[in-house]
């Protein structure tokens, strides 16, 4: 049993709806006609630092034929000072039974280098927090 179905769906809606292609492309296809007007990311199954991720609002930019994972995109997302962030927390499990779990006392915060405005889909400083995305930018700190 899942967590959802031991606790409720309503705790659990946190998760963007997510689909993994081209294996669940029908799934994808009906829940895309179903809610018109989203957005939804794309992202390299095979890829790293920020690289091939793109937002798509249109079936025709959907790559059929590749290996990605396409979620649907957090229109109202939280922000710092207007920015969208991520936070890291490095953790350690080092047994499942019994459970032991070592949180490292630091993290990592990553900020996007240009205040968010939803429907601007093309500017990856607004919508990623990637080092190597943002590094770049005239903004990075």
């Amino acid at each position: 049993m899942g967590m959802q179905d031991k606790y409720s769906k309503h705790d659990f809606n946190f998760i963007p709806e997510t689909f993994i292609l081209p294996d669940e492309f029908s799934e994808f296809y009906s829940t895309f006609h179903r809610e018109k007007h989203s957005m939804w990311i794309i992202k390299p199954s095979c890829s790293s630092r920020g690289r091939g991720i793109y937002l798509i609002d249109s079936i025709k930019e959907v790559p059929v034929d590749d290996d990605v994972v396409i979620s649907k995109y957090v229109h109202n997302p939280l922000l710092i000072n207007g920015l969208k962030f991520d936070l890291r927390i490095y953790v350690s499990v080092t047994s499942f039974e019994p459970l032991k779990i070592f949180v490292f006392p630091e993290g990592l915060a990553r900020f996007a280098c240009e205040v968010y405005a939803p429907g601007n889909k093309k500017n990856k400083y607004m919508h990623l927090t990637n080092y190597s995305v943002n590094k770049k930018h005239e903004n990075f700190v």
